[in-house]
Parts: C-alpha cells; structure tokens; sequence
C-alpha cells in the first residue's frame, strides 16, 4: 500500500482549512484511523515500520510514533512481534437473540 498517494488523497478530501492547520503528525493519525474504518486498511494488515513509513512520507520519526501510538491507544492497530498490525474494529457480530415469552401471572 502507498501510504503517500493515501495521505495526499486525505489532505485533498479534508477541508482546506482544517487540513491547514492540523499539525503533521495528526494528519497521518488521521488518515491512518479514516482508512482503518473505511476498509481501505484491512484487519490483519502490517503497517510499515515508523522508520520506513516516515521516510517514505518525508517527516520525522516521532510523527509516525504518535500516530501510531494513538492508534493504539484507542485500539485501531496492536503491536505484535511482526510489528505493528491492524486490529479488528467494530463490534463482533453475534446472533441476535429470540426474547422469551414474558412468563404467565396469575389472576390472584
């Protein structure tokens, strides 16, 4: 995934000004969180390493790691040995269940 065309597509899509003014780093987190909603980002993915993807972006380190690390905080990625992954989001789909009948009252 080229996380560069999918910020630009972000910063095109937000407000102009709104996208002005929000500092870098929330901007990626942002567009990191977007995308993990969306579905454009599936369950399961391994984001880039902070390293890699903060040189890809053209910002420092620190950037990526905040935003990683708000991510995580709300529970949109897990970090793993295999780095850091996309969580599931949403609510588990479970079957919806039959109510009971109310149970019989007596006349007395």
């Amino acid at each position: 995934m080229d996380f560069g065309v999918l910020l630009s597509a972000f910063e095109r899509e937000a407000t102009p000004s709104a996208s002005g003014r929000m500092p870098r780093q929330y901007q990626l987190y942002a567009c990191l969180r977007t995308a993990i909603l969306s579905g454009k980002i599936e369950e399961g993915t391994r984001l880039l390493p902070t390293r890699a993807l903060a040189d890809e972006l053209g910002m420092a380190r620190n950037s990526v790691l905040y935003a990683y690390e708000r991510l995580a905080a709300e529970g949109f990625v897990t970090g793993s040995r295999q780095g850091t992954v996309v969580a599931r989001v949403g609510l588990q789909h479970t079957p919806a269940s039959v109510p009971e009948a109310p149970p019989v009252l007596s006349r007395r």
